[in-house]
């Protein structure tokens, strides 16, 4: 045990752990330090404390960012791509690596992909916002703010009709569990007919919950069963009764119906 100890002490030496609040502020600190060196024209330097910065937070994203612009100044533009581009990844709505990507594109005469990044800066930003406003007259110039604006209502229109489909479900879904819990107590109690209808009605739902369409389909056959074996008896106990009554031609008519069942119970 003691070895164990040791060596985890030893461990934790080598490859300390420091909580996400200090790695943040040391992350900060780089990038404060690079912007220094950045507004004095030292970009080499300024670049490697944003990387320090990325390597000490890899969710820090505005060193991203400010990678990235150094990158794009000097002359590395697939590189300040990759950094715009993943800033973003780390958090879609930081609005900075959308401009920084209008302005890329454009170098690089990418209409489609200048239209694009210029697009989500403008919807993602306020209307007021100075940056926003570049965004549109961006767009303007390179004949895409038309296009944008269709573009935005369709992903507008395709987000609500999702949410409708998803409110729909999740109702569909809830009535479904509710029948399912009317059936389960209605065939525990021996009402099998009862039973079969709600069963059947969950399967009618079809909810997206696969297993509870399964075992409503399951239930379904075992109700749908216990109730042609239930009017079988019905039908055999009637006949026993009409065999004490010498009434032989009733006690025929209840056999026939009780047969009449038998090939229709399905395998459970």
């Amino acid at each position: 045990m003691k070895r164990i100890i040791l060596a985890l002490s030893f461990i934790s030496i080598i490859f300390p752990v420091y909580p996400s609040g200090v790695l943040r502020e040391q992350a900060q600190s780089y990038c404060g330090q690079g912007y220094k060196l950045q507004s004095m024209g030292n970009y080499q330097d300024a670049l490697s404390f944003y990387l320090k910065a990325i390597g000490a937070d890899p969710s820090y994203k505005e060193a991203y960012n400010d990678a990235g612009v150094i990158y794009e100044k000097m002359g590395f533009l697939d590189k300040a791509e990759k950094m715009y581009l993943e800033a973003i990844r780390v958090d879609s709505k930081y609005l900075a690596p959308y401009a920084n990507l209008g302005f890329l594109y454009e170098k690089k005469n990418n209409v489609s992909k200048a239209s694009y990044y210029w697009g989500k800066r403008y919807f993602l930003g306020d209307r007021r916002e100075y940056w926003t406003q570049k965004a549109r007259e961006h767009l303007i110039k390179l004949g895409a703010y038309p296009r944008a604006m269709r573009d935005e209502l369709e992903d507008k229109a395709l987000t609500l009709s999702k949410n409708l489909v998803y409110k729909r479900e999740r109702q569909r879904l809830k009535e479904a569990w509710l029948h399912f819990d009317l059936g389960s107590k209605a065939l525990g109690k021996g009402r099998y007919q009862q039973a079969e209808g709600e069963f059947k009605t969950v399967i009618g739902l079809n909810p997206s919950d696969k297993k509870l369409l399964n075992d409503a389909q399951k239930y379904y056959t075992a109700a749908e069963a216990a109730a042609l074996r239930k009017s079988i008896k019905g039908y055999m106990e009637n006949g026993l009764n009409y065999l004490e009554e010498k009434d032989y031609l009733s006690l025929l008519q209840e056999l026939r119906k009780a047969m009449s069942l038998v090939p229709k119970i399905p395998k459970e």
